[in-house]
């Protein structure tokens, strides 16, 4: 969870977006926008690889939604 919004569009393949209890099937060309503070997360609902752009838009310039998305 982060401040702002998140903007997710599918670019290729199938993912499954969690936003508060909630389930989404995107596919490619398929979008889904949201407030970032509802708990989510996402994973990869095909056998083939997924490729997706994630626009991440705090509302607080302290806050790094970026470090909590993505794996070291």
């Amino acid at each position: 969870m982060h401040t702002g919004r998140e903007f997710v569009y599918c670019l290729q393949g199938r993912i499954l977006y969690t936003v508060q209890d909630r389930e989404y099937v995107l596919e490619g060309g398929d979008s889904l926008c949201f407030e970032a503070y509802l708990p989510h997360c996402w994973r990869n609902a095909g056998a083939q690889p997924a490729r997706v752009l994630l626009v991440l838009c705090p509302t607080d310039m302290h806050d790094s939604p970026k470090e909590r998305h993505f794996l070291k």
